[in-house]
């Protein structure tokens, strides 16, 4: 689970369904990422990262433990 960016996602207001156009998938598969069943892609990471205007390094925003 990625507390982090769940944080920094209410934060924003960026639901899961939002999410998905941002990164261009379906809501289902933000679901599996979110919830560690698949992996997010760098490039995907970088858009979620610009969308949210986060100063977090990725590292840090995608973090699990």
């Amino acid at each position: 689970m990625y507390y982090i960016l769940e944080r920094e996602l209410k934060r924003s207001n960026i639901t899961r369904e939002r999410l998905a156009k941002i990164i261009g998938t379906s809501t289902s598969t933000v679901s599996e990422k979110m919830n560690g069943k698949t992996e997010f892609k760098l490039d995907e990471c970088q858009k979620i990262k610009k969308a949210l205007g986060s100063p977090l390094p990725l590292d840090e925003l995608f973090r699990t433990d």
